[in-house]
């Protein structure tokens, strides 16, 4: 089969393999630029339950930014946020709303929710209107609660709602979507397991929903691509393949090695509160990292360490990542543990990303030639992506 696909790719003019790629980096760029506005802001809500004085306390929380498409009725068109000074005059329909939407069941018993106040709060990502309720305090022998989030409409593909429990010594995070708007949560044994497999798949969704970090990563594996190309000093490597692969391989271990340790160091001291740097500063860095990669790819004249400088700037990423595990919130029972499986998550969502598009490209980028356009075209792809988000970030 390999040799088929090689076979197919030696057809294919160069010309032509070029024009193709072209074409792809273009797609990616106008991708990138779309999604980067929106890098890290997703509107998501977020729901915590404690018990606390004999009663069930709980505050929801929704993005400002969404409360136009939240309140509107069946068929109307989309209305935009409302300002501050009109939130407080929407009280008594988004209590409506919460009422009608959301529901708590202990051991098939539903819970009445009872309205305390409203405030605004100020998440990572903006502006969130909080309504805080009280319920009847949980049995201490209650088996199971199930949760109803109906908020998600039929479009909403990407909102998620954040959820925390802390009742009778469990301590239980989950994350609610369209396709799990409904979720049961056993009560009386903690699920270990279940809440470590939840933060290595969030951990996983955060490299994936982060464009910023997958293009720091490629960005800095793209010089790999000509070491490929380079002529081994093993002669008989040279002949076999036609390249240096072992140092290519190197090249990308040490990369991915060092940006792993680096952001594994910032992300643990961030979530144990040793370190702190504000939200805008993080982001506007971590754009500025992609910018400084993509002009070293560019720049023939000094020699680049790229090791070194993924560990540097991967110790800021890892507090971008830090940002994304705050928001999730850490189990108190667990927190080893979690941080730990958040970490791993992370790594898998790196290594599908090289095993996707890294690997596949050098199979398909055969000629020298070609591989020099590709780290050509590419860096100058995001070194345009990076600028954008850097001035949306210093600018927002």
């Amino acid at each position: 089969m390999l040799q088929s696909l090689r076979l197919l790719l030696s057809n294919v003019g160069s010309g032509r393999l070029f024009c193709l790629l072209r074409r792809a980096l273009l797609s990616l760029l106008l991708w990138s630029v779309a999604a980067g506005s929106f890098a890290h802001q997703t509107g998501n809500s977020y729901l915590y339950l404690q018990q606390a004085d004999g009663q069930l306390k709980i505050d929801l929380d929704f993005y400002v930014r969404d409360l136009g498409n939240l309140l509107q009725k069946p068929g109307a068109e989309p209305e935009p946020a409302p300002p501050p000074e009109k939130i407080q005059a929407l009280q008594a329909e988004i209590t409506q709303l919460i009422e009608k939407s959301l529901s708590i069941e202990a051991d098939e018993q539903p819970l009445s929710l009872s309205f305390v106040r409203q405030t605004v709060v100020l998440h990572n990502d903006g502006l969130y209107v909080r309504q805080q309720f009280t319920a009847p305090a949980i049995d201490q022998q209650a088996r199971f609660l199930v949760v109803r989030y109906g908020f998600f409409t039929q479009n909403d593909k990407l909102g998620r709602a954040f959820f925390r429990l802390a009742v009778n010594g469990d301590e239980i995070s989950s994350v609610f979507d369209q396709a799990t708007a409904t979720q049961r949560f056993a009560l009386g044994e903690t699920k270990r397991s279940s809440t470590i497999l939840l933060f290595t798949h969030e951990g996983a969704k955060h490299i994936w929903e982060g464009p910023d970090h997958l293009l720091f990563l490629l960005t800095l594996l793209l010089p790999g691509l000509l070491l490929w190309g380079e002529k081994s000093s093993a002669a008989n490597e040279s002949v076999a393949t036609g390249g240096n692969h072992r140092a290519a391989w190197m090249f990308a271990l040490k990369v991915i090695t060092a940006f792993t340790i680096a952001h594994s160091i910032t992300l643990a001291m961030a979530s144990f509160g040793l370190i702190s740097l504000p939200d805008k500063l993080i982001e506007s860095v971590i754009a500025l990292s992609i910018m400084i990669s993509a002009v070293l790819n560019l720049q023939h004249r000094l020699r680049i360490n790229h090791w070194l400088l993924a560990f540097s700037f991967g110790l800021i990423h890892g507090m971008g990542f830090a940002n994304g595990l705050k928001e999730l919130g850490l189990s108190a029972s667990y927190f080893i543990e979690t941080l730990i499986a958040f970490n791993v998550g992370v790594e898998l969502g790196q290594l599908s990303v090289v095993l996707l598009v890294a690997v596949p490209s050098v199979w398909l980028v055969r000629s020298d030639e070609g591989r020099q356009r590709v780290m050509r075209w590419g860096s100058i792809a995001v070194l345009v992506i990076s600028t954008v988000w850097f001035i949306e970030r210093l600018t927002s």
